[in-house]
């Protein structure tokens, strides 16, 4: 029925050996070819990471630099405040100010750098006091009302006098 059988030509273990040959040839172009490709993804990734990891590390050392800026500009500002009513302290006197609720480590650096360091003096804060230091301090508009800031001062104040 079959006449015609490729094994029994003369050529054909030859035949095999080319396909063979043309075969791994192919394979080694194509894998050649995908692994430069990977390579060059994974090294596009590693620069990337790289960077990404640079700025972390550049934001984690500039804070203080970006701190010290924002407290010269608060401290340029504090002689737009009207201590005759609210009172003058020195750093010696100093309360923690950050017994007040919203009151944290950095916006008691800023309130230092206006001359404001005792619950007395935030407890004296009249309506635009508190409108023009929330303005200086770069604050949350609102927020020194919303947490009572004058009104826990003055708590404060009277607990330190009776004890």
């Amino acid at each position: 029925m079959f006449t015609m059988n490729p094994l029994n030509w003369p050529d054909a273990t030859l035949q095999h050996w080319i396909m063979l040959f043309v075969a791994g040839t192919l394979g080694f172009i194509i894998g050649y070819i995908s692994r430069k490709g990977m390579i060059a993804q994974l090294e596009g990734d590693l620069a990337s990471t790289e960077r990404e990891l640079a700025d972390c590390t550049r934001v984690v050392a500039a804070p203080s630099d970006q701190e010290a800026l924002v407290l010269n500009r608060v401290r340029a500002r504090a002689n737009e405040l009207d201590f005759t009513h609210i009172g003058r302290a020195t750093r010696a006197e100093a309360d923690d100010l950050k017994e007040i609720v919203g009151v944290g480590p950095f916006l008691e650096k800023k309130l230092h750098a206006i001359g404001i360091y005792t619950f007395r003096q935030v407890a004296n804060f009249t309506k635009e006091d508190v409108a023009k230091v929330n303005d200086i301090i770069e604050f949350f508009p609102g927020r020194i009302e919303r947490d009572d800031w004058v009104g826990q001062s003055a708590e404060f104040e009277r607990k330190k006098r009776n004890a």
